[in-house]
């Protein structure tokens, strides 16, 4: 699973189990899709998932979905950590 397919499925996540798939799927990504990332360096990658986030609510009110960002599950995770390849301040 790589690329575009990762929005797809994190919108599935519900369980740990579900979760470190998906870490391995966005590992591969990396190693295949590396020219595609936005933040290749640790550095600035962690500097996306800060600026997401800080800027959660918004995406999730874009997206017309209720989610408490105060309360966050294995998908929501997920989803931070798939928008810090491409996220920036």
């Amino acid at each position: 699973m790589i690329g575009d397919n990762l929005f797809d499925y994190v919108k599935t996540i519900r369980s740990r189990r579900d979760f470190i798939q998906f870490l391995n799927y966005l590992n591969d990504d990396y190693r295949e899709n590396n020219s595609e990332w936005e933040n290749k360096d640790l550095q600035s990658f962690l500097a996306g998932l800060s600026g997401f986030s800080m800027d959660m609510t918004g995406y999730y009110c874009d997206l017309e979905e209720k989610v408490d960002v105060e309360s966050i599950s294995w998908r929501m995770v997920a989803e931070m950590l798939l928008a810090a390849k491409v996220y920036s301040n």
